[in-house]
């Protein structure tokens, strides 16, 4: 049990401290080079942050969520993009223990928590960071198929999952003319709907749609955004397809166990 609970502990703190340095990245995705060059500051009054102001959440809490010299309010997505990084990294040890494909899916869910965030702030899916997940997700599949045997239907599954949702997104994209969502989020679905494979995709797409749609029709409700305003889409897909990647499978079962 204490050894459980230690690799807890490491899993977060790890997840807390990889979440700190994505919130670098997302900010400072459109000039990467300065994350190398220039050292973490305040947004507000420029001001070179110590180690003590940076420490993952805890300085966020201490500090009011404010800066410490200039006393202004330090964005909420740091603590945000901190916690669910380790949320979903402790999920992921939760589900799959320490494995190949945890690292592959570490590795992953760092990417789309950037995406994520980025799309949020920006309205725009990175074309690289797709890429790239595709390229992490195909070298896995290409390692479990030739080094550790896994069976040729876990390729396939994964191959239609990516079919499902990219041409379904496709065809709205299609249809609407990009009015209902951009050809952005095509390749992001068709990513997600690898990584989770059929039919758990299944679950991933609706869960998506429905999240999408009440945080919308909230949205409304308050007064912060119209009908025809642009609500980016691709965390919602992401939301989706990780609730598809832990429970899925369950989902899948008991739906088909409840009509057969």
């Amino acid at each position: 049990m204490s050894s459980l609970i230690s690799n807890y502990l490491i899993v977060i703190i790890s997840g807390l401290i990889i979440g700190s340095f994505l919130n670098v990245v997302i900010w400072r995705f459109d000039d990467l080079k300065s994350i190398i060059k220039s050292r973490s500051h305040c947004p507000k009054c420029k001001k070179t942050l110590t180690w003590y102001d940076l420490i993952p959440l805890l300085s966020y809490v201490l500090l009011w969520g404010r800066c410490r010299y200039c006393k202004k309010g330090i964005s909420l997505q740091y603590p945000l993009v901190e916690a669910g990084t380790a949320l979903v990294l402790a999920c992921l040890y939760y589900h799959f223990g320490f494995s190949i494909l945890s690292l592959f899916l570490a590795l992953i869910s760092c990417i789309l928590i950037v995406i994520f965030a980025y799309d949020i702030l920006k309205l725009q899916i990175s074309d690289f960071l797709v890429i790239l997940t595709a390229s992490l997700w195909i070298i896995y599949l290409a390692i479990g198929y030739f080094f550790i045997h896994h069976s040729l239907f876990i390729i396939l599954n994964s191959i239609y999952g990516a079919l499902a949702l990219g041409g379904f997104l496709a065809l709205m994209v299609i249809v609407s003319r990009e009015k209902w969502m951009g050809a952005g989020d095509i390749g992001l679905g068709a990513v997600l709907g690898a990584l989770v494979s059929w039919p758990n995709v299944l679950v991933g797409a609706f869960s998506a749609f429905v999240l999408g749609g009440i945080f919308g029709v909230i949205l409304i409700g308050l007064k912060k955004k119209e009908m025809q305003s642009q609500l980016p889409f691709a965390p919602f897909l992401i939301l989706g397809m990780f609730v598809a990647l832990f429970w899925g499978e369950k989902i899948v079962n008991w739906y088909l166990g409840g009509i057969l």
